[in-house]
């Protein structure tokens, strides 16, 4: 005869059991993903950087035909979902530095859309 102590060890392991092990799968499903999305995330960031550096290579360069295509970069990066939320100001400031100082305001308003009025600050004031 078995003790009844062991009959209610037995049933509430056989109920348990499974619980277990779909928590088990629920807590390593979250932390896959939660992995998946710093890995994206690092890897927008990456290809952002990228982006910036070759734009502000192609506008420092020099060619017209560089510098054009090295602001429009810049610009459709600056709408673009590849640019993180964290990183804007930096491509911004990045753009409006060298974008503007380098092709002048006028080129860069008719390069980036022909209706935006392009206001530099000074050296007080960005």
């Amino acid at each position: 005869m078995i003790p009844t102590w062991i009959s209610i060890v037995g049933v509430v392991m056989t109920v348990l059991s499974p619980l277990l092990a779909l928590g088990g799968v629920m807590l390593g499903s979250y932390l896959v993903r939660k992995s998946d999305r710093e890995l994206d995330t690092w890897r927008h960031r990456e290809e952002t950087m990228r982006m910036v550096r070759w734009a502000v290579e192609q506008i420092l360069e020099g060619t017209d035909g560089g510098t054009d295509a090295g602001v429009v970069t810049l610009r459709s990066l600056m709408r673009s979902e590849l640019l993180q939320p964290e990183d804007y100001d930096l491509v911004a400031a990045l753009t409006g530095a060298v974008a503007i100082d380098r092709v002048g305001p006028a080129a860069y308003a008719d390069i980036a859309e022909a209706d935006i009025e392009v206001v530099e600050g000074d050296s007080d004031h960005g």
